[in-house]
C-alpha cells in the first residue's frame, strides 16, 4: 500500500497488504502515514473498552492517531494485525497486541473504502485489558461496568452448570 493522495486499493487482493501497512504503521507510531490512506471526509469510530469517539475529516483523524499512537509508544504497545473477511469494498481486521512490561491488548476493524480507492469509514473496537472470563479480575471489572448484566451472565452461568448443560 502506498500512502500517496492516489492511493488505490484494489480488494481483495490488496487487502492483505493494506493491513500488513497498517500494522506496520501502527507499530511505528506514525499517525501521520496512518492518517494518509483515509479520504478527507473520512470518518473514524473508535471504540476503547466501551468509550466512544467519532472523528470526521483527515485532519481529525489523524489527530485521533497521534492521540491513540503517540499513548501506544508511551507504553511499549506491539500489534499483529490479520485479515478477517474482505468484501468489493470493506477489508476487517482483528488485532492482537502487548504492552511493554505485560498485558494483552486486542481490537477488530472494519475498513470501507471509496471509489477513489481511500477509507471513507474506519471502525476500530479495542479491548485494553484481555483476562479470561472466569478470572476474578474479569469478574469484577464487568460487575463495576455494568452490575445487572454481570450478575445476569452469573447466573445464568450457575443454572447451565447446574442442568449441566442440558436445555
Amino acid at each position: 500500500m502506498t500512502t500517496s493522495s492516489s492511493v488505490t486499493t484494489r480488494l481483495p487482493d490488496g487487502a492483505p497488504a493494506f493491513v500488513a501497512e497498517a500494522e506496520r504503521l501502527t507499530n511505528a507510531h506514525d499517525a501521520v502515514g496512518a492518517a494518509r490512506v483515509y479520504a478527507a471526509d473520512a470518518s473514524l469510530e473508535l471504540v476503547t473498552d466501551g468509550a466512544v469517539a467519532w472523528h470526521h475529516g483527515r485532519d481529525a483523524v489523524e489527530r485521533a492517531w497521534r492521540v491513540v499512537l503517540d499513548a501506544g509508544r508511551s507504553r511499549g504497545l506491539q500489534v499483529t494485525k490479520t485479515v478477517v473477511a474482505v468484501s468489493a469494498t470493506t477489508v476487517v481486521n482483528r488485532w492482537e497486541g502487548t504492552f511493554a512490561g505485560g498485558g494483552a491488548c486486542r481490537g477488530i476493524e472494519s475498513w470501507t473504502f471509496g471509489d477513489e480507492g481511500l477509507v471513507v469509514e474506519h471502525r476500530a473496537e479495542s479491548f485494553l485489558v484481555v483476562r479470561p472470563a472466569a478470572s476474578w479480575r474479569a469478574r469484577v471489572r464487568a460487575l463495576l461496568a455494568a452490575p445487572r448484566v454481570a450478575v445476569a451472565f452469573a447466573r445464568a452461568e450457575r443454572r447451565v452448570r447446574r442442568s449441566g448443560g442440558a436445555r
